[in-house]
């Protein structure tokens, strides 16, 4: 295939993709979800978890306080710190201080760790 060819082929998926990035994004959260409960995606999403677990002790020991704390009262979670939501994750910015954290909406937080933000407004999940 001349090198030409390639490139209009290149230049027309990443149209399609802008064009259809909405519908192709709720089509693969839709598989992930099914896939996630079949006991194959089961097990996989066990053996992410130790791997990451096992790769990232310090972010895992920290992320287990803090869901702890959360649970038991002794932190109450905050409002987005750039938008105000009450819909918010935490983030860590020094994991060896697992309580000390910022509260982002979704958003607002792959946008501060530098993640794929998209340009339309996707429901959460």
């Amino acid at each position: 295939m001349p090198s030409k060819d390639k490139e209009k082929i290149k230049t027309y998926f990443a149209g399609y993709y802008e064009r259809n990035k909405v519908a192709i994004l709720t089509h693969q959260a839709e598989y992930q979800k099914q896939y996630s409960r079949t006991e194959t995606g089961k097990a996989n999403k066990i053996a992410n978890t130790n791997r990451m677990v096992a790769k990232y002790p310090e972010k895992y020991k920290a992320r287990y306080i803090l869901r702890n704390a959360v649970r038991l009262g002794k932190i109450k979670r905050g409002y987005c710190g750039i938008c105000g939501s009450l819909e918010v994750e935490s983030h860590h910015d020094d994991y060896s201080k697992p309580l000390e954290v910022r509260w982002f909406c979704w958003l607002h937080h792959r946008e501060l760790e530098g993640r794929w933000v998209p340009k339309v407004n996707l429901e959460r999940r």
